[in-house]
């Protein structure tokens, strides 16, 4: 059926799915990338680290339904609803791939420049070739947020939470981690679990945690408060089995809704490793960072009492998210990048996750913007792939 091939950046979850339905409908196409890496590379940092959703709804992709995450886990008595590991996962991913995508490129992407038909991507193997249509699928990598106030530290003195290589590495060091969601949580409790002495600074005057979910409920439990693969609640089912529908609204009251929707929150599983175990510093804005003497010098502002502190550290790790940013992406050409159009600073995408740019589409977390927040997670890897699968054969289909 193919007229022409489509390269997949990244070899995530988003990569995979997409790969696997494409090849289930005979259409070409080569997928670049390391299977799994950031998922993987989060897991050998260490420690207990678990997925915040349910495994449930933490499924790779493909026509095939017997090669979803629990059907990988149960036969090897891992978890199957929640708190599932990370290196789980990852390793989950790895069989996935090994199964249904085994031509994944284990090579990166150098540079992309658009041409009249399509894109030039240049590998860093010294190889290039041409594609028809590119699709981005390089999940949270590039977007790593680190607050203004941190980033004129040397970088030998902060580091964001997803580029942590080692806990172990920060044992008997003090550490200041800054942020209240679940990316510091986690790291505030593994740093004490590896022997380091962090403190946590969280700007609001409370930590949220979510509450455990009894998978014994009764009928009207059921009926208040749904199970989905986004979490649980009326809203949350709705985002899952209605995915296209937020696309659909207005793009300032999506842009709001997306940015506010699932606040910074712990997961149940984590409090006890964190209350009473790490000090706690609430309602804390970090002023000012500097290097001091090989250590970093913080000026705080604390609601509590409305003074100014100074604290005194080793190392500073942010757990500050993520920031989906067009211009961040790198082996993207500069004239390619200021072509694509914005929802704030993401891509802006229409219904079948195509940008501006003709051939150009943005899946996983980079299209959340344009789809909601259920295309943060893993769960959003169904639709995603059956929609752009199906577009791309339809467009063949009438080219043919």
């Amino acid at each position: 059926m193919s007229k022409g091939t489509i390269a997949i950046v990244g070899a995530g979850p988003y990569g995979l799915s997409l790969a696997s339905h494409l090849a289930a409908r005979n259409i070409e196409h080569r997928i670049i990338g390391y299977p799994m890496r950031f998922w993987s590379e989060i897991a050998q940092a260490g420690g207990e680290r678990y997925l915040k959703s349910y495994c449930f709804g933490t499924n790779i992709s493909t026509p095939n339904p017997e090669n979803s995450f629990a059907h990988y886990s149960e036969p090897r008595g891992l978890e199957t609803f929640e708190p599932c590991s990370i290196a789980d996962f990852a390793a989950y991913g790895i069989w996935f791939q090994t199964k249904n995508v085994p031509w994944v490129e284990t090579v990166q992407v150098e540079y992309v420049t658009k041409t009249i038909q399509g894109f030039t991507v240049s590998l860093t193997d010294g190889k290039s070739f041409f594609a028809n249509q590119l699709v981005l699928a390089t999940g949270l990598s590039y977007f790593a947020y680190v607050p203004p106030v941190l980033t004129c530290l040397p970088r030998a003195l902060v580091t964001h939470t997803s580029m942590i290589k080692s806990f172990a590495a920060f044992k008997d060091r003090s550490i200041a981690v800054v942020g209240g969601g679940q990316s510091a949580l986690e790291a505030a409790a593994l740093l004490r679990e590896a022997g380091a002495w962090p403190q946590l600074l969280v700007r609001e005057q409370k930590i949220l945690w979510n509450r455990r979910v009894s998978r014994a409920r009764n009928v009207w439990e059921h009926l208040r408060w749904p199970i989905s693969g986004l979490g649980t609640g009326p809203k949350a089912w709705a985002l899952t089995h209605l995915p296209g529908a937020t696309q659909r609204m207005p793009a300032p009251w999506r842009t709001r809704f997306v940015r506010n929707h699932l606040p910074a929150e712990g997961a149940w599983w984590l409090r006890d490793r964190v209350e009473g175990q790490v000090p706690i510093h609430l309602g804390a804005a970090v002023l000012e960072a500097r290097e001091k003497n090989g250590r970093v010098s913080l000026r705080l502002s604390v609601a509590e009492d409305g003074k100014q502190r100074c604290m005194m550290v080793d190392h500073v790790i942010a757990g500050s998210g993520y920031d989906i940013d067009v211009e961040r992406i790198g082996y993207l050409d500069p004239k390619l990048r200021k072509t694509v159009n914005r929802c704030a600073r993401a891509p802006k995408l229409n219904s079948k996750f195509e940008s501006s740019v003709e051939g150009l589409r943005f899946i996983g977390p980079a299209s959340a913007m344009s789809f909601g927040p259920l295309f943060r997670f893993v769960v959003g890897a169904e639709y995603t792939a059956r929609t752009v699968s199906t577009h791309v054969t339809s467009q063949l289909l009438r080219r043919a």
